[in-house]
Order: structure tokens, then sequence, then C-alpha cells
């Protein structure tokens, strides 16, 4: 009797499965209309034809994947309404907060009309301008429900004099963009307006460096950077043997983001990055994120977890491997950097001390586990946590003790390369995501060795891996030694108004002299903010322009000081054989 009641359940919901099954493809027209910037809102018309089923639903995300934030994107929408071909109204019925139900008995079409609100410049948001905008499909396209391998086009409607580019599929007609799927339809970022384009080609493959404002990039800064960008570029594709795109966008805004989700965003053939102002950024500062998301490419858009294959855009994916996804990314942004000869041996291995200093200077690091930090990722993505640690810095630091603990059971022979071929390859290219088990199972084929008792200890566990055994494989040791850093007491992020303060030890010299919550902290010494370095400023006084509440006033305060730990990697006086073998296998290019 008890499995007669856990299976009715299943057996219901495959009979409402097979009532609203259609068979054969709905025909899908997405059309984005801006014809008044001033609005700040996009029209969105949604044609829908070849229906052949008794209902149909529709859902719009609540989440862009890889910003791990819901964000609820309904909330922008206004004026929703569904008619048939007769222009006829179909009151739809909501039955969650992002999805709405429509009766289509005897309807073969439909129109969804409604308005976008675009007021937020961010990653995961959507912005008109004044002289541009900008958007990502998964903020405003509807999901026909059980039709997410169906095709879509999307017409553009823009203000004359305005330019497109966007990560979609072009076809003959420039206002007119394709889709294969649903996934990739809401994966694709968006531009139109004033902006500079850079046009150059890897592997016969065109790519198209996106700045804005117009002008801000100069263009000796723009030709060293696609170059930085190219050569990442072809390092990636000889480890994964081709490139997985027939175009490329790298969006940039040099300029701050109005919301927490700054910083940069990967997509399927594309990634979007925030910037400091033009006459600050350089070639060299901005290379290092934008490899991490290039190598995104591969790892998490097409290499990822089970949890989340296929994506559920409806509510939060949690994984306990967003280390891998994330962390290996970062080790791999060192790693391609290097390899393209972008940056040097010695910054190589300064990045790989790094990322251990980064972790065992924590001490969040004895209680949550890169495998826990990564499920919850949820809690607090964007916004401060109480007590956290970052599995992206923790990740990297598993990537590189990976690496060298696969060369070092191979003699040489494989390395976490092989390890992500493997999943891209016997993963990916067959249509599925991997496990926690799926990988160890790769790397214990590989190495011919259990990594189990690894797992536990590193990766559910907190252990503190043996750095100098693991590190002695390719003859180094990490040394430490302690320095001094400038403790301000409080955080923040850099915003269109300054740094805006987000946390505030109230003990702190700054909060004693007057500085609160919400401030926004336009200059440090007379200097922008993103201009200066607050390490240099440890123990010293300190004038703090800020705005509160649109007033100005300026706030004299003294920096704290704390020490920390820096950790290097330096040679063993006399390195084996077997270790030089591994240590010129790591650092070969």
């Amino acid at each position: 009797m008890k499995i007669a009641r856990r299976l009715m359940p299943v057996v219901v919901l495959l009979f409402a499965a097979s009532v609203f099954a259609q068979k054969g493809a709905l025909k899908i027209d997405h059309t984005v209309s801006l014809t008044e910037p001033s609005s700040r809102q996009f029209h969105i018309t949604t044609e829908i034809g070849n229906i052949d089923q008794p209902q149909l639903s529709l859902s719009l995300p609540t989440w862009a994947p890889g910003w791990y934030t819901v964000e609820n994107y309904f909330k922008n929408v206004l004026h929703f309404r569904v008619t048939d071909a007769a222009g006829k109204d179909l009151q739809p019925r909501m039955s969650r907060k992002q999805t709405w139900n429509i009766d289509t008995k005897g309807v073969k079409s439909i129109k969804i009309d409604y308005d976008y609100r675009a007021t937020v410049l961010a990653l995961n948001q959507a912005k008109i301008a004044d002289d541009y905008a900008f958007f990502t499909g998964i903020e405003m396209f509807l999901e026909p429900n059980g039709h997410r391998n169906d095709p879509a086009t999307v017409h553009f409607k823009i203000p004359a004099g305005w330019n497109i580019i966007s990560a979609l599929k072009e076809t003959s007609d420039p206002m007119t963009f394709i889709a294969a799927d649903y996934d990739t339809l809401v994966d694709a970022p968006t531009e139109m307006g004033k902006f500079d384009v850079t046009k150059f080609e890897v592997e016969g493959k065109p790519h198209y460096f996106v700045a804005n404002p117009a002008g801000t990039f100069s263009k000796e800064k723009s030709d060293k950077f696609v170059d930085y960008l190219a050569r990442v570029a072809k390092a990636d594709s000889a480890m994964f043997g081709g490139l997985p795109y027939d175009k490329y966008i790298e969006f940039y805004f040099f300029t701050p983001a109005e919301s927490n989700a700054s910083g940069a965003l990967e997509h399927l053939n594309s990634f979007v990055a925030f910037a400091p102002t033009g006459d600050v950024a350089t070639p060299d500062m901005i290379i290092g994120t934008a490899a991490h998301e290039y190598f995104h490419l591969w790892n998490v858009k097409r290499i990822r977890p089970a949890e989340m294959w296929p994506y559920d855009y409806s509510r939060e994916n949690e994984t306990p491997l967003l280390w891998v996804s994330e962390g290996f990314t970062n080790y791999y942004g060192t790693v391609a950097t290097y390899r393209a000869g972008v940056t040097s041996e010695e910054r190589f291995l300064q990045g790989i001390a790094s990322a251990a200093a980064g972790v065992e200077s924590n001490d969040a690091r004895h209680y949550i586990s890169p495998a826990n930090a990564s499920v919850s990722t949820w809690a607090g993505y964007d916004t401060p946590v109480a007590f956290g640690i970052s599995y992206y810095t923790q990740g990297q630091n598993l990537g590189a003790l990976f690496d060298l603990s696969i060369r070092n059971d191979t003699d040489g022979k494989y390395s976490l390369d092989d390890v992500m071929r493997t999943l891209y390859n016997d993963h990916y290219k067959k249509g599925r995501g991997f496990t926690t088990e799926e990988m160890i199972a790769i790397v214990n084929k590989l190495t011919k060795k259990d990594y189990h008792d690894f797992y536990n200890k590193y990766v559910w566990g907190t252990d503190v891996p043996d750095y100098d055994t693991i590190f002695g494989y390719a003859g180094y040791r990490l040394e430490k030694a302690a320095r001094q850093t400038a403790d301000p007491g409080f955080f923040g992020r850099v915003r269109s108004g300054g740094l805006i303060i987000a946390g505030l030890d109230p003990a702190s010299q700054a909060a004693k002299d007057g500085l609160k919550n919400g401030d926004a902290i336009e200059e440090i010494n007379d200097k922008p903010v993103n201009r200066g370095d607050l390490n240099a400023l440890a123990g010293k006084d300190v004038k703090l322009s800020i705005s509160r509440g649109g007033v100005k006033q300026t706030i004299d305060t003294k920096f704290g000081s704390r020490e920390v730990l820096s950790y290097s990697l330096v040679s063993v006086p006399t390195p084996t054989a077997k270790q030089m073998t591994i240590r010129q296998g790591w650092l070969k290019r």
C-alpha cells in the first residue's frame, strides 16, 4: 500500500504532461521595441503559433545563471496582456510567481504584449539610458513550458542612428536574430546605441570587443587588449581542441555598476564585464577577469554540475560543485594568461601562492568546506554574510593542488587538463552534467589511485592540505612572511556614486569620526576611490570626501592596520629529476 501511494503522484504527473503535450515545435517570434529611450521601458511582443494543446504555460526566469541571486524579473513587467489571433483577450491565470497558464483549447496562435522597465545597469539587469540600452534575454523573454528546445526569432526596433550588437545569431536582416532554443535565447546579451567595437579573429572566427561609453578606452589600449584576448583564446582552444562557437563578444562597461551585480558574468558565447573608467583601466589590469570569464565557455557553460543540468530558472539551483565551476575557472584563468605569454612565470606562481593565502588567512576555512560553501552561495552571493569564505578562492587553491597531485601520481603523463577534457567530451558532448562521484572516478582512472580520501579531507572537509608535500611535487615550497595591510573599518562596493559603504565596524575610527552605512565615498585624499591603493594608507590619516543623502561633506579619520601573512612559492635548493619533470610539465607554454 505504501508503494502504491508513493507512485500515484508520478502517474498523475505523467498523465498531466501527456494531456498538455503537443507534436511539433511552436513558431515563436519576439519583437523588442525601443522607440523612446526616455521612457526607460522596452516593449516586448511575443507571437506564438502552431499551438496544438489545450493549455499553454508561459514562465519568466527568476535568476540569471552564473549570478546566484533570485531577482524575480516579473517585478519589472508592466501591462501584461494575452490575445488570440482575432485580438480577443485571453485572461491568463498565474500558478506561480512567474508563470501564467493560458487556455488554448481551439486556439492556434496567441500574442503576448508587455512593457519591461529597464533602469539598472548591472550584470543581471537591464538598462535603458539616453544613448544606449542593454539587456540579457534571461530578464525579458518568456519560456513556453514544455517547448524549451523550440527555436525562436527576435526582431528589434531601435532609435534611428543607433547600432546594435547581440550574442544571438545574425540573419540577412541586421535587425533580426535567431536562437536555436530557449537556453540559447536567454543566455545572449544585446547592446544597442552608441559604443565602440573592435573586431578581431581567432582561428577564423569573429570576435568583438565592445566598449561603453564610446571613446572611453583608447585605440592603443583596445588593440593591445584584443591581442591579449586572442592569445588567451588560442591557449584555451589548444587545451580543448577547438572553439565551441561561431562568434564571441566581450561586452565591457567602463563605468561602475548600479547594483551589487558588478564584476563580470559569463554567457554561452560572450561575457559582460565592468571595469574602472577608461583612463584608469589598462589591458594588463583587466585581462585576468577576461581570462576567467572566457574559460567559463567550457567550465559551467558546458561542463556543468548535474544539479544544474538543465537549469531550473524558476528557483535556486544548489550544487556542491561550484568550487569546480568557479574555482577551477579562477585557476585556469591564471593558467591561460601564463600559457598565452601574457603573464610571467613569476606572476603565475605568485597567483598560486596568493590563492593559498586567501584560504589560509580566513578563519572560516576551518568551518566551511568548499562543497558547503558552494551549496550555501544563495544565502549571500552578492551581499555580506556574517561568516563565510569564497569557493572561488578555495577552488582555485584546490585546482593547483589537484593538478600537481595528478601530475605526480602519473609521472607527468596526465594533469587536471585531462580531467577537464574528459568532463567536456564524456559529459557535455553527451548531453549531461557531472556529479562529484563521476569526477572522482575520472581522477581515479587517470591516476590509478583512490582520491576519495582527498575529497573527504579537502572538498567535503576542512583539513589543511600538506602544501609543502604537494607543491614539493614540482620542487617548490610555500614561504610565509608577515606584512601590514590597511584596516579602514568598513567595506563597500564601487558604484556610480563612489564607494558605497555596505558594512561598517562600529568600533572603527571611521565610525567614531562620523562615517555611516550607505555613505558614498567619492574621494580618498582628493583622489577617486578606484585610483587609490588602500594598503598604502595603513595606519595613516586620511580625508574622506563623501556624499550622504545628496549632501557632500568631508570626514577626517585614520585607517587602522593589521598584520597578515603573505605567501610565495620558492624553489627547493636541489630539485630531483622527477620534481623537474613535474615542474616543466606544469610550467610548459
